[in-house]
């Protein structure tokens, strides 16, 4: 393992792990407030549409020859 890979490999756990948490806290709350109105959860139902679809994006730019 050189020393390259293993700062690689911190980074992107370090990127990833963090994510992951917010993301799981942030759907846990939107489905909490969801209970409460419906107008809140439409709202941030379209928000996390909007946002994976930029993810996907992202990954189909970043990791295909499609473009």
């Amino acid at each position: 393992m050189t020393l390259v890979f293993a700062l690689k490999f911190l980074g992107w756990a370090f990127t990833l792990v963090p994510l992951a948490v917010f993301l799981g806290v942030s759907f846990n709350m939107i489905r909490g407030a969801g209970k409460d109105d419906v107008l809140i959860l439409s709202l941030s139902l379209i928000g996390l549409t909007i946002f994976l679809i930029g993810v996907v994006t992202l990954l189909l730019v970043y990791l295909t020859n499609l473009l």
